[in-house]
Formats: C-alpha cells, structure tokens, sequence
C-alpha cells in the first residue's frame, strides 16, 4: 500500500507519523529529519506501540531527504526544535532539492501545515510544480472543527455531519450550509440562520489547528494518494480559472487520488459567499 515520507519529525510530523501508523493503512512510514536521534526515536516508539494497536505499519527514520525517493506520498511537515512549519525560503529549498532529485515525478506532496498555504504559492510561481502534485491538507482539519461544532448544535454524533470550508482562513472562510448535511437532513432545516452565522464567527477564531488535527489530516490524504478513496476533502490547491490562468491557492472542495488533485467540486454559493470567494481568488 505504499510508503509516506515526512519531511520534518517535529510535533505535526510526528503527528502525522502517529496517525498514520494508529490506522494501519499505508505499509511504511518514514520521519527524514537533519536531527535524526529524535526522529529515530520517535520511529521507534511508534513501532514498538504497533503491536498494541494491532498495526504493522514499518516505520523507520532518516536523515537525508534522498530517502524520500519512491514514496508515494511525501508529506512537507515541520523540522524537529523549531516551532514553525516549512515555509518561506527553508521550504522552497526543501521543494527545489525534491524537484531537482526527480522525486516529485512520482510523488504527491502534502503540505500539512496551517500556513503553507503561502509555501505552495512560491512553489508553483518559482520551481513551476504541478498544482494537481502539491495539495494542502490543513484546511480538513478546520472543516473537521466546523462539524464539531455543528454536531454540538445539533445534538448529533459529529460523524454525521458533513461540510467542507471554502475560502482562506481565518478570516476569509465560508461554509457551503445549502449542501452541508446532518444525519442525512439540511443543516438549515436543523439549525437557524442566526446559529450559523455564529457558528462561522467561532470558526474563524479556531485557527490553526493543533498539530494533532493538522497530523490526522495529513494522514488521511496520504492515504487517500496511495488507496486512490473517493472522500471529498477541503484542501488548500490552486485552480484554473475559466480563462485559463492560475488562479491563487485558497480553500476548496477535492478529491485526491493517486496522481494528486483528481476531482475539484462546484459548491453551491450564496450572494455573501460568493462575494468573499471572489475576493480570495482575485
């Protein structure tokens, strides 16, 4: 089923190691960090907890990004003792050795990050990667909160609420509330006009995410590259537009397969929200 590289053993690589290793979905994991003592040990404490959840998932660790080659998944996180994600001219650096390596011929790259959104921007501006190969997975994490949320007004198990988010958080983000659903009902049949709107403000205040939600997010796309699933994801990608150029990276519905970016969905927008997506993809 695959190998995921992460680039970066820090607290969202980390997560996103653990994720992956806790659902047993993919057959190896590799932590790539300069400082591979911690990498290696988190590799290890990983591994020996395998056989308490039943997994076995190979996860090992590495020092040098070359052993990033052959996976299907390579997942751009954060560098053990340092409190950012890859981003600015570190992640460009990282992205340029990738791509002059022929790594992201036959990788899919998943930027996990809050705030790499700006990153991937850079890339496809300055190193001209593929838009559909370098996907971000940040924005499933808030969409994850939004169905929280939803679920607690609700009153309803939030494994049957189902939105995505649109847009650049935090401030400009909108929910699709005409298709978002709960228990296979409208949400605006089960929730009013004022308790939607609050919803959305609390939303915007709950970003980023922590590492654990921007980890599990990751894993979920990894898994989604290498099993080639159907689900619907909010991700961070950059989109044609109807006249052909690039349009900037924010916020939307896809599905991720294989070969990166496979389906890009048509959300039904109200007047408001059409009018702040307009504003994100100028």
């Amino acid at each position: 089923m695959g190998l995921v590289a992460i680039i970066g053993a820090g607290e969202i690589g980390g997560a996103v190691a653990r994720a992956l290793a806790s659902r047993a979905r993919v057959d190896a994991v590799r932590l790539i960090d300069d400082n591979e003592s911690i990498a290696a040990g988190k590799a290890l404490d990983l591994l020996q907890s395998g056989p308490i959840s039943r997994s076995d998932t190979r996860i090992d660790s590495a020092a040098d990004i070359s052993a990033a080659a052959g996976a299907s998944a390579i997942v751009l996180a954060d560098p053990v003792g340092s409190a950012a994600e890859w981003t600015g001219d570190a992640g460009l650096a990282v992205l340029r050795r990738l791509k002059s390596s022929g790594y992201l011929d036959q990788s899919i790259v998943i930027c996990a990050g809050a705030s790499q959104h700006a990153l991937m921007q850079q890339a496809f501006t300055e190193l001209g990667l593929s838009r559909r190969r370098v996907i971000g997975s940040g924005p499933e994490s808030l969409a994850a909160t939004a169905r929280a949320l939803v679920a607690i007004e609700a009153r309803a198990p939030s494994n049957q609420v189902a939105l995505t988010v649109i847009g650049r958080p935090p401030e400009r983000v909108v929910i699709p509330w005409s298709e978002a659903s709960v228990a296979g009902h409208s949400v605006t049949s089960v929730l009013s006009a004022p308790q939607l709107n609050l919803l959305e403000r609390r939303l915007r205040g709950l970003w980023p995410p922590g590492a654990n939600a921007l980890g599990m997010a990751a894993a979920l796309f990894c898994e989604s590259v290498i099993t080639g699933s159907r689900r619907i994801f909010s991700a961070f990608v950059s989109l044609d537009r109807d006249n052909g150029t690039k349009a900037p990276v924010c916020a939307w519905p896809v599905s991720v397969g294989p070969s990166g970016l496979d389906r890009v969905m048509t959300p039904v927008l109200s007047g408001r929200d059409k009018v702040v997506v307009d504003e994100v993809l100028q």
